[in-house]
């Protein structure tokens, strides 16, 4: 086994119902050994939002200072995610004539062809966060990932471009200043995920990957090894607890506590004459009702996200190339049956996936609640090393163009 690296990274999981963070050192590059974990419930958070910003701030000063405390080391950036509404994302061309005289493909020329694909009207109240490589086309020569030395007249690129609201970037960033912490790496949440839980065939064969978290639901498309779609749906765990607080009229702590220890998301499976005890609330005595209560609230509402996804797979125009199916991931997919229910709509092969890749304390982040953290960690290791996949937006655009050729080919 490689030597573990001496660099150590620090990933900070803003989720809507727990703020988490990972420690970890890099061993190689495809694993990672965990060395601190902490986390603390979220207030300031909804459906992937930043609402509140002392709130936030102070769940990520506990934390971090948990995580602190475990791995011994202190903790003075952080890579961090980022979901919400206000994320967009589209694919683009770029085209530009080879013109050197032998008409082989140089480096200037993916500058050129990489500044002409990216080259789109941005709203003014977005900024784009990455420019992810999809692939390149030599003439007549499609589907190419490194097209420097090949011959041809005509160089295209094809981008994914992903752009976050100007606003949800500057909250995020104050809470990570208030808290005392600097940002190494700001990640699309779905992008962080799948590094944790895809494996490069995965991507090679065509595969999606649903992050189910408490507040959203975040999905990217992998398609012939580049990212081909990216989405995220403001629904998630939160939504099924709420409406398990209602139908059973109990507080959304105990609805929670119920959905964890006892959901389903397959009525036809539970046994219609087993019962669940409701924990006394507010002077009234605990009370008992059938499971087949619980799981007939869950079941609809998780099938009801289940049908916005499926939308958005139609929309991404690839749902016919998910050779590798659905990869489930996020606290939410922990639900029973939730695999069973995905087939069921997507109409695709769909299984749950934990992170990998993982060592030292690997319990404590072995859980799918931690994908985020760990592909965060994952993907800032690979920066470092020149081997990310996707353009820093803090950089100038002509450092980003060829350090993005460097990363990417």
């Amino acid at each position: 086994m490689p030597e573990p690296r001496d660099r150590i990274i620090a990933a900070l999981d803003l989720g809507t119902s727990l703020t988490k963070v990972v420690v970890a050192r890099p061993v190689s590059e495809y694993e990672v050994e965990i060395i601190g974990t902490g986390a603390y419930p979220s207030s300031g958070i909804k459906n992937g939002s930043i609402i509140n910003i002392e709130s936030t701030t102070r769940s990520i000063v506990e934390a971090v200072s948990e995580a602190e405390l475990m791995s011994g080391q202190e903790v003075s950036v952080v890579a961090v995610n980022i979901t919400g509404k206000t994320i967009k994302a589209d694919n683009s061309k770029g085209v530009v004539a080879i013109t050197n005289r032998d008409r082989t493909v140089t480096e200037p020329d993916v500058v050129r062809v990489i500044e002409a694909a990216q080259a789109i009207r941005v709203p003014a109240d977005q900024q784009i966060l990455h420019v992810l490589s999809k692939e390149f086309s030599v003439d007549d020569q499609t589907s190419i990932r490194d097209p420097i030395g090949m011959t041809g007249v005509r160089l295209e690129a094809e981008v994914h471009i992903v752009t976050a609201g100007i606003t949800a970037i500057h909250n995020l960033e104050k809470c990570i200043e208030s808290s005392g912490l600097g940002c190494e790496v700001m990640i699309l949440s779905s992008l962080a995920s799948s590094e944790a839980v895809l494996t490069s065939g995965e991507k090679d064969l065509g595969t999606a990957v649903l992050d189910i978290g408490a507040g959203s639901c975040d999905l990217i498309v992998y398609v012939d090894g580049g990212i081909s779609y990216s989405s995220v749906i403001p629904f998630g765990g939160i939504s099924v607890t709420s409406d398990i607080s209602i139908g059973l009229k109990t507080t959304l702590e105990t609805a929670e506590l119920l959905k964890k220890r006892y959901g389903h998301t397959i009525l036809s499976e539970i046994d219609p004459t087993e019962t669940i005890e409701i924990p006394p609330i507010s002077g009234r005595p605990a009370r008992q009702v059938l499971l087949e209560e619980l799981v007939s609230i869950i079941e609809p509402r998780m099938r009801e996200i289940f049908e916005m996804v499926d939308k958005e797979l139609e929309k991404s125009g690839k749902k016919g190339f998910l050779a590798g199916g659905v990869i489930l991931t996020g606290g939410g997919s922990l639900l029973e049956g939730i695999d069973t229910l995905a087939e069921d709509v997507f109409r695709l092969t769909s299984s749950r996936a934990r992170p990998g890749g993982i060592t030292g304390l690997a319990e404590k982040a072995s859980s799918p609640e931690f994908s985020t953290a760990i592909g965060m960690i994952k993907y800032a290791d690979r920066m470092t090393d020149m081997d990310q996949k996707s353009v820093d937006r803090s950089e100038g655009w002509s450092k980003k163009i060829r350090r993005w050729i460097e990363d990417n080919l």
